[in-house]
């Protein structure tokens, strides 16, 4: 079992972390996204000073809901003697961020404008595309088909003048 004592952090400062740690207020965990989800949380650690493995463990998996926290079950039955945190926050990354083959799959098939803009929609494709270096050229493509007919032949015959960020901010407009 974890204790503070291998941290070399005093009953009272892990105490006074945890008290802050019940004023964060964070958004619920999202498999979207976990780097980006942890990056928020580690920023909230950050303003409120605690630095604590094992109060920062407690605060995230206080936040998992049960089917990502399954995930992560032999961290939880076998909690890390160093570094507790920092094990569970790579393990969580690692095992419930979307695989390359479902990105691609979402990326190519899945992926609709549905009630984002046509910028939030290219944004999220390129967070998709990211292990696949894909070109402007190549997403432009996939992004345009999103679009009904008659704004797709408006973008198609503006985007020679134009970059694809330029583009969606047209888009967005329309």
């Amino acid at each position: 079992m974890y204790s503070s004592e291998t941290e070399g952090i005093s009953q009272d400062n892990i105490s006074a972390e945890l008290h802050a740690v019940n004023l964060i207020n964070m958004p619920p965990f999202s498999r979207l996204n976990p780097r980006i989800w942890f990056a928020q949380v580690d920023v909230q650690f950050q303003r409120r000073k605690i630095r604590s493995q094992t109060s920062k463990y407690s605060f995230v998996l206080g936040l998992l809901p049960t089917e990502f926290s399954s995930e992560v079950s032999d961290l939880i039955d076998n909690v890390p003697a160093f570094n507790a945190y920092d094990h569970l926050k790579q393990a969580i990354v690692q095992r419930t961020s979307l695989s390359d083959e479902k990105r691609l799959q979402q990326l190519l098939h899945e992926c609709e404008l549905g009630d984002k803009s046509p910028s939030q929609l290219l944004r999220y494709m390129r967070h998709l595309a990211v292990p696949y270096k894909v070109d402007n050229v190549f997403l432009k493509e996939i992004w345009l088909q999103r679009f009904p007919t008659v704004v797709r032949q408006i973008l198609c015959a503006s985007s020679q003048f134009l970059d694809l960020e330029s583009l969606a901010g047209m888009a967005d407009k329309m």
